[in-house]
């Protein structure tokens, strides 16, 4: 499982159940990526979706506890256990790459699994925040490369690809 995350300085990724910035060219970076993938994200990062709609040409799996909750073009399952028996379903050899894109108490649950990570590590802190994902290089997690830095919309930013 890979993460897939923008996060300021302090590895907050959210406020009032959306993003804390959206920088244009990093999201269309996570198109590029994660496109003909699996995405993994519980109900609130679901709902923060343009229009609260699965993205396109993605399989969208959304982790719920809420067994009556029901969306056209996603699959929802309760459980951890239950998203495992998805996965191997839909990716019996692992040939699609599955990534974990939220929210925060998903990746809590879900981080030991994932070996691989895109970061999108802008250089701010926001003092907003309610969404934290624990910090990779803290971890241990090591970066095996690192983008040169970047701007748009006032933020500096670079991309990082970690390793477990």
């Amino acid at each position: 499982m890979i993460l897939i995350f923008a996060v300021d300085r302090n590895w907050s990724i959210g406020v009032d159940g959306d993003m804390l910035f959206k920088i244009s060219s990093d999201l269309q970076r996570f198109k590029k990526i994660t496109m003909g993938g699996i995405l993994i994200m519980g109900r609130k990062t679901f709902e923060s979706l343009p229009g609260s709609n699965p993205l396109p040409g993605r399989t969208n799996i959304v982790v719920t506890r809420n067994e009556d909750y029901k969306k056209d073009g996603i699959i929802v399952v309760n459980s951890i256990e239950e998203m495992d028996k998805k996965l191997e379903e839909l990716n019996p050899e692992n040939e699609r790459k599955v990534f974990l894109i939220g929210g925060g108490d998903l990746v809590a649950q879900l981080i030991d699994r994932c070996s691989y990570a895109n970061i999108t590590k802008v250089d701010s802190s926001f003092e907003k925040w309610d969404t934290r994902i624990p910090n990779l290089d803290e971890l241990g997690w090591k970066i095996l490369s690192e983008s040169e830095e970047k701007e748009e919309s006032g933020l500096k930013y670079k991309y990082c690809e970690y390793e477990r």
